[in-house]
């Protein structure tokens, strides 16, 4: 009986030391296999705040300085490149238009008669002006002889002989100015004249295009499709360039990512192409996946206020941003908590 208690034992004890055995060669093998890459436990912690992507949210203003007449969005607004978001006053700059065109229609008018050069009446007119003077001149020669024979005789003064020969030079002054003014007419207009008309009509024609441009300048319109974001004025306010030169905002809310301020001293754990995990108050419970896509190259002061009240505000931060994978409903403005996982 004592033999076979003391087999049992035996066996016992053989079989429990083969169960140990096998157990730890089990753990061996299972240890030697590489686990399937994930997500690191251990993460970076940072606040962030949503931003639009670079170029699609953008400040609109007015190059002209006055008063806004009209505004035709509100915040929220959803809007498509190029549509008319506000109107500037601008009837005086339409009155100086309209007397820029007067002066471009007076002065294109001008050039076309100096170039044109003298009609055929003009000429005739000249040559019967001439033919009159010469007959004038004649006239006052031939008299002139008569005068002097009665100035002899003394039935005339010396004065009226004077007079007399006065009659006589201008006559002959008349043929000459007569004779020159056909000339030019047959000639046309000189070189000279012609571009000193055409300059006219050159400055009359900038002068419409700059009160155009600047009227063109007074209508406000969207500078990309997107929402309205932001009104900093409404009707009636005056646009100034050195006080208020927006007047809105305007972004494409869908074009979104994430500006996470991560403390310097974690900035060595993170690497562009990490993943990404974003809550929000907003949406509790709910995550979003993100990827590291920039990493700053320079530290600077905190702008984000901590959820945390533990973490030390008084650090520098390194701006990471975060591009988002999927389409949230996330806006901009709003503030994040981040997790950084890096990949193992």
């Amino acid at each position: 009986m004592k033999k076979k208690i003391a087999a049992l034992v035996v066996f016992a004890i053989v079989a429990l030391v083969i169960f140990f055995v096998k157990r730890s060669n089990v753990k061996e093998a299972q240890s030697s296999i590489p686990a399937p890459a994930s997500l690191s436990a251990a993460h970076v912690a940072a606040e962030g705040k949503v931003e639009s992507l670079p170029g699609y949210e953008v400040e609109v203003g007015s190059e002209v300085e006055g008063k806004i007449a009209d505004i035709f969005v509100e915040e929220g607004s959803l809007v498509k490149k190029g549509e008319l978001l506000a109107q500037m006053e601008n009837r005086d700059i339409r009155a100086k238009l309209r007397e820029a065109e007067a002066g471009l229609s007076a002065a294109a008018a001008k050039l076309k008669e100096v170039s044109l050069g003298a009609r055929d009446e003009e000429i005739k007119a000249a040559d019967a002006e001439l033919a009159r003077a010469a007959a004038q001149d004649e006239f006052e020669k031939s008299s002139m002889d008569r005068f002097r024979e009665l100035y002899k005789k003394g039935i005339i003064s010396k004065e009226e002989l004077d007079a007399k020969q006065m009659n006589s030079k201008t006559a002959s002054a008349s043929v000459r100015k007569a004779a020159e003014n056909k000339t030019l007419l047959e000639k046309g207009p000189r070189p000279e004249t012609v571009k000193f008309y055409a300059d006219s009509v050159g400055q009359a024609e900038a002068g419409v295009e700059y009160y155009t441009r600047v009227i063109e300048k007074t209508s406000i319109k969207a500078p990309l499709s997107g929402k309205v974001v932001r009104k900093y004025l409404q009707k009636g306010e005056m646009v100034s360039k050195e006080v208020q030169p927006i007047i809105l905002a305007v972004a494409d809310t869908e074009k979104i990512r994430v500006n996470a301020e991560v403390d310097e001293t974690d900035i060595g754990k993170v690497r562009v192409g990490d993943a990404v995990e974003v809550t929000c108050y907003a949406y509790p419970g709910k995550i979003f996946h993100g990827t590291v896509q920039e990493i700053s190259d320079y530290a600077g002061i905190r702008k984000f206020k901590p959820n945390n009240p533990a973490r030390n505000t008084d650090m520098k931060i390194v701006q990471v941003k975060v591009s988002l994978n999927e389409k949230t409903p996330l806006i901009t403005g709003m503030t994040v908590d981040v997790k950084i996982k890096p990949v193992k």
